[in-house]
């Protein structure tokens, strides 16, 4: 039984809905359980959803839908003390909480709960303490459970197809009609580009295709975490069963799993045995599978042997298209030169175009006032200067190292092995040809170097590229023109 702790109450007035002790209750077990583990547990991998009493009961009842085999088993002993302390704070000690399990889907670890499993019903344990709205004598009508925090999924058809994507959503379309043919499928690119999006639409075209199929997608920090709990308890086999039993696997973020060598293991094992039953695995990481080294040469080959599709930070033309799109989804008249405005001076990544609308939109109701070019001029002004902030030595040293799974700091040592000179002469020729910085500035960043290296670095560089060269850059050999576009793309979505 968890420890409780003093935590204080949040009250509700009569009269407030399903929704709003839904919300009270998150609250209250996030200060319970701390932000980071509530964010891994319950921000993304739990529904909690309030039926109020009326005629047909005289108790509130708390569903907390979870997953079946170990990620509801795990969930509800680990944190059912605390749960059920978050409810009684918020709707008193009537309230009951019921544990639903199923025939699970889960997106993020969000299972859908199937309605053929009965309740887990806590024991009722009376306190003499009302903190809640409910009160024994108040009738009201039943309200029907409301699910909060859960953001909405997009489909595949509002999914933005270009140039820089176009053979991603081919390959997930082919993978939603022929599923377990094209397995493992892998994304890959910078953030920002919409893999999570086509990721979660690929999800949900499943689900409407196989309604009785299970679904878990996660990211790789809540696979590792899960596993890390369920090899330290008792859950090991329950974790087991809910992945490699799984009619479709997604998970995101694959990176996060490099130099996790028990988690690599583990995964690698669940890989073999769902391709052994011919089901689909889609998974995405922020850079191409030469770049992941640190998974091991036994990964890889699994990996290699799908299907790789790249995903590149969106064109002047697919903006435009992305900002069309969620103007016309959330109903709002944006002007053409708006559109194009938005689309020419917001260029980093698809967020940032989510972020102006959302600003246009605000600003549009507070003002009272058509969305207008001056407008958007005024009301996007911070964010056009933060993307076209020019690019900064720390801003190459960063996107290298990330390129290309090198340790951060690397670049700026002493150091003179193979490992790290190649990538340190690729970043200063890149500092040369991204930023106004002296030789003697880059020198000095790039482990003191003189002026004189910086220029032998250019030359160098330029070579690899007049002559098609195989370089070293960590752990694999690179075409040099590859190696550059692949850090640009890095330096253009920031």
């Amino acid at each position: 039984m968890a420890r409780r702790r003093n935590v204080p109450a949040v009250s509700y007035a009569v009269g407030s809905t399903g929704e709003d002790l839904a919300r009270g209750i998150q609250e209250q077990l996030r200060r319970r359980i701390g932000d980071d583990r509530y964010a891994v547990w319950f921000g993304e991998a739990a529904q909690i959803s309030v039926a109020l009493p009326g005629d047909s009961t005289e108790l509130a009842i708390v569903s907390v839908a979870v997953g079946s085999g170990f990620s509801h088993d795990w969930l509800r002993k680990t944190f059912r003390a605390d749960v059920e302390a978050a409810v009684d704070a918020v709707c008193g000690p009537q309230a009951r909480v019921e544990w639903r399990e199923g025939n699970e889907t889960i997106v993020h670890g969000e299972p859908v709960a199937s309605p053929r499993h009965p309740p887990h019903r806590r024991r009722q344990n009376p306190s003499p303490v009302v903190s809640g709205p409910t009160a024994p004598t108040e009738r009201r009508h039943m309200s029907p459970a409301v699910p909060v925090g859960r953001r909405p999924v997009a489909g595949l058809d509002s999914f933005v197809v270009g140039p820089s994507n176009r053979m991603a959503f081919a390959a997930v379309e082919l993978a939603v009609t022929r599923p377990g043919e094209m397995s493992p499928l892998f994304l890959y690119g910078p953030s920002g580009v919409g893999k999570t999006h086509l990721l979660e639409a690929f999800c949900g075209q499943i689900r409407e295709q196989q309604p009785g199929g299970t679904t878990v997608f996660l990211s790789a920090e809540q696979f590792t975490t899960a596993f890390l709990q369920s090899l330290h308890g008792s859950g090991l086999p329950g974790f087991r069963r809910s992945c490699r039993q799984a009619d479709l696997l997604v998970i995101d973020e694959l990176q996060f799993f490099v130099g996790k060598r028990a988690t690599i293991e583990e995964f690698q094992q669940t890989i073999d045995a769902l391709l052994r039953n011919g089901r689909q695995m889609v998974f995405a990481a922020d850079r191409d599978l030469d770049a992941l080294g640190g998974l091991g040469p036994d990964l890889l080959v699994r990996l290699k042997g799908g299907m790789q599709a790249r995903i590149l930070p969106p064109d002047e033309n697919l903006r435009r298209g992305i900002l069309a799109g969620l103007a016309a989804r959330r109903g709002l008249q944006i002007p053409e030169a708006v559109v194009d405005y938005v689309a020419a001076n917001i260029t980093r990544h698809a967020r940032e175009l989510v972020g102006a609308v959302n600003r246009l939109e605000a600003a549009s109701h507070m003002l009272g006032l058509p969305i207008s070019l001056g407008m958007a001029e005024e009301a996007l002004v911070d964010l056009v200067r933060s993307s076209r902030r020019g690019v900064r030595l720390a801003d190459i040293e960063r996107a290298v190292c990330t390129a290309f799974g090198i340790e951060p700091g690397s670049l700026q040592t002493a150091r003179r092995s193979r490992h790290v000179n190649q990538p340190r002469m690729l970043a200063m020729f890149l500092a040369r040809k991204h930023t106004s910085s002296a030789l003697t500035e880059i020198g000095g960043y790039f482990g003191r170097r003189s002026h004189s290296t910086v220029i032998t670095a250019q030359k160098t560089v330029a070579t690899w590229l007049s002559r098609r060269e195989s370089v070293q850059l960590a752990d694999a050999a690179w075409d040099a023109e590859e190696a550059i576009r692949r850090v640009e793309d890095l330096l253009r979505v920031g």
